[in-house]
């Protein structure tokens, strides 16, 4: 008998509060969600910001948004190389202040899952904000959960005094076939 207050080990899922304005998570052209530009009062949507990382040139790597126009892109960010930095606590404020062109945009801007580690909580005071609600599954025996992993930002809480089974697969898509880009090309 189970007891999530006494027990832990909860799967952890941080919902959106409201509708995306397009798609999310990843593209058939291998693009992934990788934010979201928060709702304002003359944008109330939130929409889902995706990298590009096959751009022309020195720098392969931007941001975008999509527009009303079905199929067009809004890059938001000036081209950059990818690094492991844009991965690590910090990440967010690096993006909005550094990579992001329009300061409107700026301060709409949260990455899809914050990086969690105590630098990130003690430095930037990262935590989820009111534009997700928590929702927390219990690990009761008999029970499957499916969700799409790579657009809803989830965590599995730590038990407390017991033992937590479980069994966890992942479906793939295709490959899909990427362009060669002079960047990824063997000397």
């Amino acid at each position: 008998d189970w007891n999530a207050d006494r027990d832990g080990g909860c799967l952890r899922c941080f919902e959106r509060n409201s509708p995306p304005t397009a798609p999310v998570g990843a593209r058939s052209n291998g693009d992934l969600q990788i934010g979201w530009l928060k709702g304002v009062l003359n944008d109330p949507y939130d929409r889902p910001v995706f990298l590009d990382g096959a751009r022309p040139g020195d720098f392969h790597c931007a941001m975008y948004i999509d527009v009303a126009t079905p199929g067009k892109k809004e890059y938001i960010t000036k081209d950059f190389n990818a690094n492991p930095i844009l991965y690590n606590s910090g990440s967010e404020w690096l993006v909005q202040n550094i990579l992001v062109q329009r300061k409107d945009y700026a301060r709409r801007f949260q990455v899809l899952e914050t990086p969690k580690s105590i630098l990130s909580e003690a430095i930037s005071k990262q935590a989820r904000s009111d534009d997700e609600t928590a929702n927390d599954i219990e690990p009761t025996g008999g029970t499957l959960v499916v969700f799409d992993s790579v657009s809803l930002p989830h965590e599995v809480l730590a038990t407390v005094g017991r033992e937590r089974w479980a069994s966890s697969g992942w479906f793939h898509e295709d490959q899909q076939a990427i362009e060669a880009h002079p960047h990824f090309q063997p000397s």
